[in-house]
């Protein structure tokens, strides 16, 4: 199983561990964007770069995983995931974000964005649990 994981630089310790526990359970990470770290400030080529890796990074994936709390450029992500027709998670640890309030999108709600809450490993317990279906 191909994935793609987005959310936001400060959640790196996060996704990281995700991203290990997939690849143990042999899944293929499509783009691990933390190498790089931060890059808004290093210059307008190495953003179109990592521009385009992050894009095909989505396209490439099977499944795209989105780990709360999210970043701006996730949003983005989830953009590209809807409209490649991608499986999508969006993995918060409580339910903060799927109820009726401000704190939700519309777009959480299609039905290929799949709604997982939980810890960290039970977020990946259900990803390897979901691809084994």
């Amino acid at each position: 199983m191909k994935f793609y994981i987005a959310s936001k630089l400060e959640n790196h310790e996060h996704v990281s561990y995700l991203a290990d526990k997939l690849k143990s359970a042999g899944w293929t990470h499509t783009y691990d964007w933390i190498v790089h770290g931060s890059v808004k400030e290093i210059s307008i080529e190495m953003l179109q770069e990592v521009g385009r890796m992050e894009y095909n990074g989505v396209k490439e994936a099977d499944i795209v995983i989105i780990l709360t709390p999210q970043g701006r450029g996730t949003h983005t992500e989830l953009g590209m995931a809807i409209a490649f027709n991608k499986l999508i998670f969006l993995c918060h640890t409580d339910n903060t974000y799927f109820s009726c309030d401000d704190n939700t999108s519309a777009f959480y709600w299609l039905p290929q964005v799949n709604q997982l809450t939980g810890s960290i490993d039970e977020v990946a317990d259900m990803l390897i649990n979901s691809a084994a279906q």
